[in-house]
């Protein structure tokens, strides 16, 4: 299986969640389980995990408090994590999200789900394997997670971007021309669409146009379709398969 060189951590210090996990997804990876934050700190910065699935009720700290502490750090600000937890009220969930969880699974948990939810992150972790690519008129420099415009005379000038802003953007570059519906920005990037609403991607989008200058025109909505990146197919040259909406 493509994924079982990759690396995932568990933090749990319940042992028998432990050896059910490794039960359920011990085939699809290599899997690591430390009992504390202290633990997972050690091991985080000494080998490269492709996913970290994280307890709340930990014996040293919060793990909601260590998910926002990783999230500040560059060298975790990608690094997909799933909180793993009996918590199963809807503020617990929405507050892991605001800080930067990818997804939330509440225990009991069933097999089958936490198997899919887990290969899903691994199979997108590690696609984007350069340090940084050129598109569009824009250099992606994930080693720094900015994005840069590029003048006529070869002038970078960094775009002031939120973090989920820079996903966003650097997902249309790499596929320059695709489509993608509402629905697969929010599968993609907000990991779960039951607490939020389609209306979200439109505000990134209309955010994301505006930070970007005129090459924003770019960044295009097609009618009953999604949204798509197409260097040079601004609203004066589009095609005729296409409407533009503009939001």
């Amino acid at each position: 299986m493509e994924t079982q060189s990759k690396r995932v951590l568990l933090v749990e210090d319940a042992r028998d969640i432990q050896h059910i996990v490794k039960a359920t997804i011990g085939e699809l990876c290599t899997l690591k389980c430390v009992e504390t934050t202290a633990e997972a700190d050690i091991e985080l910065r000494n080998s490269n995990y492709a996913l970290l699935l994280l307890d709340v009720n930990l014996p040293d700290r919060d793990g909601f408090e260590y998910c926002r502490e990783l999230r500040s750090q560059r060298m975790f600000y990608d690094l997909p994590i799933i909180i793993l937890t009996g918590q199963s009220q809807l503020d617990s969930k929405v507050h892991a999200f605001e800080l930067g969880a990818d997804d939330y699974i509440t225990k009991p948990f069933e097999a089958r789900e936490l198997k899919a939810r887990v290969l899903s992150k691994l199979r997108r972790s590690g696609k984007a394997n350069e340090t940084s690519f050129f598109a569009g008129g824009f250099r992606v420099d994930f080693s720094v997670q900015k994005i840069f415009s590029i003048a006529d005379d070869e002038k970078e000038t960094a775009l002031n971007l939120t973090p989920i802003e820079f996903k966003l953007l650097s997902h249309f570059l790499q596929n320059e021309g695709k489509i993608f519906s509402r629905q697969e920005l929010l599968d993609l990037f907000w990991a779960d669409s039951m607490y939020v609403s389609k209306h979200t991607v439109d505000t990134h989008i209309s955010s994301l146009r505006k930070k970007m200058g005129p090459a924003g025109a770019s960044l295009r909505s097609i009618f009953k379709q999604g949204y798509r990146f197409a260097a040079g197919m601004g609203p004066k040259t589009k095609s005729h398969f296409d409407k533009q909406v503009d939001l």
